[in-house]
């Protein structure tokens, strides 16, 4: 069993490993197609600016002479007079979490927008400079508000138009959230009357998460003025119920009741939504887990029969083994220990006396060094009287 797990986990890092390389892979082209577009779009848009630059200049020299450009006929990119390209008028262009995050920074970050339909904002630049209108739909993947009454022409592609349909159709124009401002009227402290104020900074503050729903609330506040800004109110949602629809009293009714009597299911059910035969399984019956402990206890006792084959150096070595084995622990003698405590004392006096073993040895050997040589001498003067004749004694 345990080569059946390390197989899977095997299998699942190899299937990681691909995810992950095709996820990056994804990621490159997509931000590759992004570029693209963002170049392609910057050029149409400088394109239109110099073409724009020379009809100002054209209608200012020629006067009554300039001609009409108000005409149905679209320039080198599809677009009319006085229009917007599709592409350009929904600002399609998929963002990077920095660039929804620099949108939002007034805002209170994309993670917490401090901003909800039907609030009034004024716009900062753009052909409706200083105009003040309400949000009508918040775009949080692109960080842009569609307000009410701020329209542009747009471009229709031939694709898209009916028959009979004109080519420029006006159309709300999505405006990033960094080109607006909130507006909301604020009382003034010194003659206690309200006016409207743009608030150019907002933050969230008492942020709280619902486990149950997985709702956020908090509220929004203008930093250093501790002012609170209340949230517009919202309409309560009228749920009207079709004779398709499932009502909540048949949701809530209990038709199953499990047993332990009998499985939830037939185990040919489970076979079918579970692959009894792929290499991720990790759940496996008692029949097939019996086979494969049986395989692997067959395979460690063909393993052991191997094993039983020896070479005589071999059985030699086993039969030495054992009858050190059976000798057990040795045990120390009376001899061995008082030698060990010989030895134990004299490194005992070493170290007292600050020396090492060798220069105490070497200490108590000489002076009995000095005192068989003085004996010596003594036996050998004695030895040359005794071999000495009457006559080489000297006379009197």
């Amino acid at each position: 069993m345990d080569k059946i797990l390390r197989r899977v986990r095997m299998a699942e890092r190899q299937v990681a490993r691909r995810a992950k390389r095709r996820e990056e892979q994804q990621a490159a082209s997509e931000r590759a197609n992004t570029r693209q577009q963002v170049i392609n779009y910057r050029r149409q848009a400088g394109s239109r600016l110099a073409t724009a630059i020379k009809h100002r200049h054209e209608d200012w020299e020629l006067g009554p002479l300039a001609p009409r450009r108000d005409v149905s006929r679209a320039d080198k990119y599809g677009t009319y007079w006085g229009s917007v390209h599709a592409e350009s008028a929904n600002l399609s262009v998929t963002l990077t979490e920095e660039q929804r995050q620099a949108r939002a920074a007034w805002a209170g970050g994309a993670e917490h927008l401090c901003l909800a339909p039907k609030d009034r904002v004024v716009i900062q630049d753009g052909p409706y400079k200083g105009r003040i209108s309400k949000i009508l739909r918040i775009n949080e993947d692109t960080m842009t508000v569609e307000l009410e009454g701020v329209m542009a022409n747009q471009t229709i592609p031939d694709y898209m138009r009916p028959e009979g349909m004109d080519p420029v159709e006006p159309y709300q124009v999505p405006i990033p959230i960094s080109s607006v401002r909130l507006v909301h009227p604020i009382q003034d402290p010194t003659t206690g009357t309200f006016r409207d104020v743009i608030i150019r900074e907002l933050k969230p503050a008492s942020i709280r998460r619902d486990r149950p729903t997985r709702d956020v609330s908090f509220k929004r506040v203008v930093p250093g003025e501790n002012i609170e800004i209340p949230w517009p109110s919202k309409p309560e949602p009228d749920y009207v119920a079709h004779p398709v629809d499932t009502l909540r009293i048949d949701v809530d009714e209990r038709t199953f009741v499990p047993t332990l009597l009998r499985p939830p299911m037939p185990e040919v059910v489970l076979d079918e939504l579970r692959n009894r035969y792929s290499k991720f399984r990790t759940r496996h019956t008692e029949e097939y887990i019996a086979q494969k402990e049986a395989e692997e206890a067959e395979k460690k006792a063909r393993s052991q029969s191997a094993r039983s084959m020896l070479l005589p150096v071999q059985e030699l070595n086993r039969k030495l083994r054992a009858e050190r084995r059976a000798l057990g622990q040795p045990v120390l003698t009376e001899e061995m220990l008082a030698r060990i405590g010989e030895v134990m004392a004299r490194n005992a006096e070493a170290r007292a006396k600050g020396k090492t073993v060798a220069q105490l040895e070497e200490m108590q050997r000489l002076p009995r060094g000095v005192d068989e040589v003085q004996s010596a001498v003594e036996q050998l003067s004695l030895r040359e009287d005794e071999s000495s004749t009457p006559e080489d004694q000297p006379r009197s």
